[in-house]
């Protein structure tokens, strides 16, 4: 089939189900699919919301009569021939918590202005749908591939990931992967992920809790403390540089906004955590010294995004190593702060984890949680790499190179797979800073890039199947 021959197709079958297509992506949205705890002995492993998710998906995939096979709670592969082997592309459908800020209800999608809104509509349920409408593409036409074509599809990896890994401890990886989770032309490199807990134990008379953040890789919008006795001149004071101060029965509630974004990309965004812990320093509205020392930690070790405060910056290939504060819970003298690293291909793990540990013994707290999930890398001159960086470039008009970055997807644990798309980097969006990202408030996704993926994953796939025959048959 030629180029010619196969655009018409691509562009005929869009024709005929733009508009399913986005409904089934507003089906996937308007489940609020946030994970909970993780329970491994439940059918359920990631909470109800996420088993909810994963059976509107095996629904959409059931209708177009596409084999699905369920791994028990930890997400779905679709697929149309019978063998294990073949090209994978994968897509997750839980999401962030959808914290505050929004201008709209989170989870109940719209169009308008030719974009659509709601809590996953860029990361990842635009993805996802599409993964599976690439599928029925290939099965409704007379394009015919040599290798097997698959959809993944998990529940699990905002929070941990265990989803891929349950996958692929029972299914082998993927002849080559395509992971629908990153930006356009193609990632070839992810930085190493820390998440930390910093735990301890420390009280004031006037601070009774401080609250910021829902989840580690989310830069927290909001922080909120309790303080008992603030002076008028004190509330006024803190409402003069912008805090929120409600004040109830001798006990104001201080509120900081600060702006969200994706930890892994910092640039834009400001912790309101940082922000909060910094004004009650300065202000002097605690005394005692334990409690200081959480504050300093919070407003100084923690208040660099890139891990100057913390002595762990660095830079090579990937970028910078960046550093968040995701959550804050302290309450009744318990102490909880729920940490996020970013770190390049050339820096060690165990250093990091020495130097976090000492600077948490430097303000009275203790490193009581540490995973860490190594770098990805795949040599960017692979063929493979080369020709998904041309296809991109050539169907969105760029001359970009492949890159490396400190966000997360699958591709880290699966072998010869890389992120690749369905997000620019060239296209400005109109919102504000602060919204209309992922992991942002008004979340958005543009609906022509919708478009612009759905061709670009039919070809790739058509591309990286005779890449793979010509390389099979030259052994």
């Amino acid at each position: 089939m030629t180029s010619m021959e196969l655009d018409k197709q691509v562009e005929q079958f869009l024709a005929d189900h733009q508009a399913a297509i986005l409904e089934d992506i507003k089906r996937l949205i308007r489940v609020p699919s946030v994970g909970t705890t993780f329970h491994p002995d439940s059918p359920e492993p990631f909470g109800a919301e996420c088993a909810a998710v994963l059976r509107e998906a095996e629904q959409l995939a059931a209708r177009e009569d596409l084999s699905v096979t369920a791994f028990a709670g930890y997400g779905i592969k679709v697929q149309l021939g019978d063998s294990e082997e073949g090209i994978g592309l994968f897509a997750h459908l839980d999401v962030v918590p959808a914290g505050r800020g929004w201008s709209f209800p989170p989870f109940s999608p719209f169009e308008k202005d030719g974009f659509l809104f709601g809590r996953g509509a860029m990361d990842n349920k635009s993805a996802a749908v599409l993964a599976l409408y690439v599928l029925k593409f290939f099965k409704e036409t007379n394009v015919r591939l040599d290798h097997n074509a698959y959809v993944f599809l998990g529940v699990n990896e905002e929070s941990g990931m265990r989803d891929i890994r349950y996958f692929l401890s029972r299914h082998q990886s993927p002849s080559f992967g395509i992971v629908a989770d990153a930006y356009y032309p193609v990632c070839y490199a992810e930085k190493g992920i820390v998440r930390a807990d910093v735990t301890g134990s420390a009280s004031d008379d006037r601070l009774l809790s401080f609250q910021a953040g829902e989840d580690y890789n989310m830069v927290p919008a909001v922080a909120e403390a309790r303080l008992r006795g603030l002076t008028s001149y004190e509330v006024q004071k803190l409402r003069s540089e912008g805090f929120e101060v409600a004040e109830l029965e001798g006990i104001a509630v201080v509120r900081a906004q600060g702006k969200a974004g994706h930890a892994a990309f910092p640039a834009g965004t400001q912790n309101a955590a940082r922000k909060l812990a910094g004004a009650v320093l300065a202000h002097e509205l605690v005394e005692d010294a334990a409690a200081r020392a959480v504050l300093t930690f919070l407003s100084q070790a923690l208040g660099d995004p890139y891990g100057e405060g913390l002595g762990i910056t660095h830079r090579d290939e990937t970028g910078p190593t960046t550093s968040n504060a995701g959550i804050v819970a302290w309450d009744e003298g318990t102490v909880r702060i729920g940490i996020d690293v970013r770190y390049g291909l050339s820096q060690s793990a165990d250093a990091l984890r020495e130097q976090l540990a000492a600077y948490s013994r430097q303000h009275g707290l203790s490193l009581t949680e540490w995973t860490d999930s190594p770098p990805h890398y795949m040599d960017k001159d692979d063929l493979i790499i080369a020709a998904l960086c041309r296809l991109a470039n050539s169907e969105l008009g760029l001359s970009q190179a492949p890159y490396a970055m400190g966000g997360a997807t699958y591709a880290r644990w699966l072998p010869r797979t890389v992120a690749f798309g369905p997000l620019r980097t060239d296209v400005q969006t109109p919102f504000p800073e602060g919204k209309g990202s992922s992991h942002q408030p008004d979340e958005a996704m543009r609906i022509s890039q919708i478009w612009d993926a759905f061709k670009i994953y039919i070809k790739a796939i058509v591309e990286i199947d005779q890449l793979l025959s010509d390389q099979e048959e030259t052994g």
